[in-house]
């Protein structure tokens, strides 16, 4: 075991859907909700911190016994603060000393791929050479930006996608750093994060009302696949006081 916070952060004011971390998912009635019972599969609910300036949705975190962590209200309206005070003044007040960072919006990141990352981060960043974690997909696609084509030729030495350059997309769903180095660079990563390979539902992050409608109706793949299920032998006992030697229950 090792000191680990996950926060999962919520505020009020989203600005491309109303109130979305209030929409149903899966078997619960919010997005928070769902997001929490995913959590608490896998590490002491105590250790997970529903971050927000909104008590309605502070409350949500009662049933499952989670942290709740009270958000300064000018860090969560209107994009007003920037970005990196939003992170540091959140993680500034939670007392671990290794910082998850979950969002509710990526909804189809499943319980065995947290545990399995807290297990990667404990192999690689604490006893390893990487200082932070980062959950990413492949991307072996074709990008553009309005200049021309980004990594590969578009002409008649045209590259097959399987010989693409290895290029991985950001999930949005978990990033990983020790708190004091998340205060230094005021990130939740640093210069040398592993790349935590996810599933592609791991990659579905709600942004727009189209991505909730894909979400929810990939979630019957989610349910068929019984993803909402963790190997027990797996799991970390998080009272372990032994830092070096997680021990599975």
């Amino acid at each position: 075991m090792y000191d680990l916070a996950v926060i999962v952060p919520a505020r009020r004011g989203s600005s491309r859907i109303a109130e979305k971390c209030l929409l149903p998912f899966g078997d619960q009635a919010t997005l928070i909700e769902w997001k929490l019972a995913q959590l608490t599969k896998v590490i002491d609910p105590q250790r997970v911190y529903l971050s927000s300036e909104d008590e309605e949705f502070l409350a949500l975190g009662d049933r499952f016994g989670v942290s709740k962590h009270e958000r300064a209200r000018h860090l969560a309206v209107d994009h007003i603060a920037p970005f990196r005070d939003v992170i540091t003044g959140i993680v500034r007040e939670i007392p671990h000393e290794h910082i998850a960072w979950a969002t509710a919006v990526c909804p189809l990141m499943a319980p065995q791929e947290y545990c399995d990352a807290f297990r990667t981060y404990h192999e690689q960043v604490i006893y390893g050479a990487h200082d932070s974690l980062l959950g990413v997909n492949p991307a072996q696609d074709y990008f553009w930006s309005r200049k021309g084509a980004l990594n590969y030729e578009a002409s008649r030495n045209h590259t097959i996608s399987q010989e693409l350059p290895e290029w991985f997309k950001v999930t949005n769903s978990l990033y990983m750093a020790p708190r004091s180095l998340i205060l230094e660079c005021e990130y939740f990563l640093g210069d040398d994060p592993v790349l935590q390979l996810l599933s592609k539902l791991a990659g579905v992050d709600i942004d727009y009302i189209e991505d909730y409608r894909i979400a929810k109706a990939l979630y019957a793949v989610y349910r068929e696949d019984g993803l909402d299920t963790v190997t027990p032998s797996t799991l970390t006992d998080w009272a372990d006081n032994d830092p070096e030697f997680p021990i599975a229950i």
